[in-house]
């Protein structure tokens, strides 16, 4: 399959669905299981990356550091595609959230990879301003609209099995 410019833009892998990375145990509670207990995840919170249960949920809500994290419910999460899931909001190399973009080399970078190196590069953009435009965009709504189509029941069978 041939890739567009939208499968490896870093503004729209970025900008993605914030449920986007999904754990390999999205349905067990992260930090229950730091404490070596197991519940059932009832919530994906995409800025921290795991799944919390009722409990932890409402500590998360209240808590002052994540408060104004996405989050979505655990039925919602599984209905979105796997190749959006798999779009990283967080640098592999220091893992930190990106927040900015480098327009000189087209890629986003967290605050380390900046520092480290894109301390030369002049076209730097906050990630937050660059999502703006493109969340407004016609051409962002017209992919939104489409890709909202190709994922309704209505698709006839054989369009899916391309």
């Amino acid at each position: 399959m041939n890739k567009t410019a939208a499968d490896t833009s870093p503004y729209v892998a970025y900008y993605a669905p914030k449920e986007k990375v999904m754990a390999s145990n999205w349905n067990v509670c992260g930090v229950c299981e730091l404490r070596n207990t197991s519940k059932q995840s009832v919530i994906w919170c995409s800025d921290c990356e795991e799944g919390l249960c009722d409990n932890c949920k409402d500590h998360h809500s209240l808590s002052k550091g994540s408060r104004n994290h996405g989050t979505v419910t655990i039925a919602e999460y599984q209905k979105v595609p796997s190749n959006v899931i798999q779009i990283a909001q967080s640098c592999k190399k220091h893992d930190q959230k990106y927040q900015i973009i480098c327009k000189t080399h087209d890629c986003p970078c967290c605050k380390r990879c900046v520092v480290e190196d894109h301390n030369k590069c002049e076209d730097l953009k906050d990630i937050d301003d660059v999502i703006k435009g493109i969340k407004s965009s016609n051409v962002f709504q017209d992919i939104e609209k489409t890709m909202n189509e190709l994922t309704s029941e209505d698709v006839p069978y054989y369009l899916m099995e391309g």
